[in-house]
């Protein structure tokens, strides 16, 4: 597999924004959640909105890390480029001075993150495989694919939750057990998928420092909050 320097840039650039883009969502999205309970005034009149948004930033998340993630052979991805750090370094380094060392250890320990799972091999990412499985499974049964068992699971949600408030309504059966929740898909918290953004970018900058080139920050600095003016006033 043979990548000149300049492709391999670019394609560790278009990593990189993707992540900013993941970043971003991620961010926006639990702003916002967060917001519609600490200041419920802002959102009393499009809550839906605000919570239809939310949801839908973290969807794009997802997405977004699941590009990231993918091992496609053919896709533009961090497994991609460790695989072309591996074929490629020793002919970059004999034609360019600029290349800097790399780090033969750390490439194998970033390349057995993306292996399957070995019981013998101390560097495997236990945490980090657990969490790519269920960032896929999300994205392959409840974004891309709306899987029929996800549906079900919802809708007894559903019943469940209505059942326990109609406890709650009912004074005569106050003594009444409420009902357990049923057991839905598990879904990515926010500091899971922070991790998955992190161990993405950290690797974006371990090889692009190879090729001496500084990658943007994913600092967001936008008042995205007071974007629209949400008035409780009649």
């Amino acid at each position: 597999m043979t990548v000149e320097q300049e492709e391999f840039g670019e394609m560790v650039h278009s990593i990189n924004d993707r992540l900013s883009d993941a970043q971003y969502y991620l961010s926006v999205a639990y702003d916002l959640l967060y917001g519609l309970g600490s200041t419920p005034e802002k959102y009393a009149k499009a809550r839906h909105f605000w919570t239809m948004t939310a949801l839908g930033f973290r969807d794009l998340c997802v997405l977004y890390l699941c590009q990231v993630y993918d091992s496609h052979d053919d896709a533009v991805s961090v497994p991609k480029i460790l695989k072309i750090v591996d074929s490629n370094y020793k002919s970059w380094k004999k034609t360019s001075q600029e290349i800097g060392e790399l780090d033969i250890k750390q490439l194998e320990k970033d390349k057995i993150k993306f292996k399957d799972k070995k019981a013998d091999d101390k560097d495997y990412d236990q945490n980090l495989d657990g969490l790519k499985k269920i960032l896929f499974n999300q994205r392959d049964k409840a974004i891309a694919h709306y899987d029929k068992a996800e549906l079900f699971k919802y809708k007894k949600a559903l019943g469940v939750r209505e059942k326990n408030r109609n406890i709650l309504k009912n004074e005569d059966d106050e003594n009444a057990p409420y009902l357990p929740m049923p057991e839905e898909m598990t879904r990515l918290k926010q500091d899971e998928l922070q991790k998955l953004i992190d161990e993405a970018r950290a690797i974006c900058h371990r090889y692009m420092s190879l090729l001496n080139i500084e990658i943007p920050s994913l600092e967001i600095q936008e008042d995205y909050n007071n974007l629209l003016d949400i008035s409780t006033t009649p």
